[in-house]
């Protein structure tokens, strides 16, 4: 209930979008009307302010924010001001979301559309297009960046962009203090996340 109440208070993204956040290139994985998730590639310190700024389906939005919390190459951001603009996509997409569904349970696929796609599509177009994040174990500790496939490297592992940042604190957790079989079994763990 509550995630169904959650997802109807921000944009569907069936697809993460290029955006900017001040000079930093970012990619938004979530927009709510009073925040957002994005993924990067350089640090940005928790407290930056900055601009933050996409297009979505034919609408610019630019937004002063703030990094809320960082956690490697992804962060959380704060909305500073107020986007009427914003809260309307946002209420246009939820009803999209809503006909989808209620045309899905009619088993009427010609109006069961997400943007440009059917309603399951869209669900595994997020999956899919979300990227991926690859970690690194080094002499200074975890290292993670952007990555366009899901391989997985020797030395860490690769998980959706998507996956919650618990399940990676975890994996990071049991390949640092592992053997070379925790290690290669948190691997597979990691290839599962992106294969689902």
């Amino acid at each position: 209930m509550i995630e169904e109440r959650r997802e109807f208070q921000r944009l569907n993204l069936t697809k993460p979008i290029d955006g900017w956040f001040g000079d930093f290139s970012v990619l938004i994985v979530e927009v709510s009307a009073n925040g957002a998730k994005i993924v990067h590639d350089d640090d940005i310190p928790r407290g930056s302010r900055g601009l933050l700024r996409f297009s979505w389906r034919g609408s610019d939005i630019e937004i002063l924010s703030q990094i809320t919390r960082s956690e490697g190459a992804r962060s959380g951001v704060h909305f500073l001001d107020q986007s009427a603009e914003l809260r309307q996509m946002i209420s246009d997409s939820a009803s999209e979301v809503l006909r989808a569904r209620q045309a899905n349970a009619a088993g009427d696929r010609a109006r069961n559309i997400v943007g440009d796609e059917t309603l399951t599509a869209a669900s595994a177009g997020v999956r899919a297009a979300s990227g991926f994040l690859q970690y690194h174990l080094t002499p200074d500790g975890w290292k993670c960046h952007r990555a366009l496939l899901p391989d997985q490297p020797e030395d860490g592992f690769t998980v959706s962009a998507n996956e919650s940042q618990e399940q990676i604190d975890l994996l990071c957790t049991t390949y640092e203090s592992g053997n070379d079989e925790a290690k290669r079994m948190t691997r597979m763990i990691a290839e599962v996340s992106v294969t689902r």
